[in-house]
């Protein structure tokens, strides 16, 4: 779903395209878009930002389970034998991803790009002062993923 008008970044197919490549990658399962939208409590989140001529920040967020099977998935472990902590690393890795590929496909080199370090949540994050211009949903074998971009204004 468009929610607004981006002012300089990247289109939703992009963001699509780089969530998706990210996921099959580093997860190994294919992911789909979907109209779907992607409740936003009881989640688990990862943001980053971006910060240049353009500046907003990545939301990824899912269900506790589909980021419990992603990282057993990634750790090449049984779900029942994932920690806490291993999903927070396979989530901010994921977002790391994202947001760096984001980062190259905006950027130029005339102007000072930087990208955070990211952050990891039980619970969706909020930006404040930030609109949402980019609200994605995908689904995969484990169930449905969303994503935000928020510009900052």
């Amino acid at each position: 779903m468009q929610t607004g008008e981006l002012t300089y970044g990247a289109a939703p197919e992009m963001v699509a395209e780089l969530v998706s490549l990210a996921w099959s990658t580093f997860v190994g399962n294919e992911i789909g878009r979907v109209d779907d939208e992607v409740a936003t409590t009881d989640v688990m989140c990862s943001s980053i930002s971006i910060h240049g001529p353009w500046s907003a920040t990545l939301l990824l967020y899912c269900q506790q389970q589909v980021a419990t099977a992603s990282t057993a998935s990634v750790l090449g472990m049984d779900p029942a034998e994932v920690e806490q902590g291993d999903v927070r690393d396979i989530m901010g890795e994921l977002a790391n991803i994202i947001g760096g590929n984001l980062k190259g496909a905006v950027s130029d080199d005339n102007a000072a790009w930087k990208l955070s370090l990211p952050v990891v949540s039980d619970g969706m994050q909020t930006v404040p002062g930030s609109k949402l211009t980019t609200q994605l949903a995908f689904i995969g074998p484990w169930g449905l993923i969303g994503c935000q971009i928020r510009e900052h204004e």
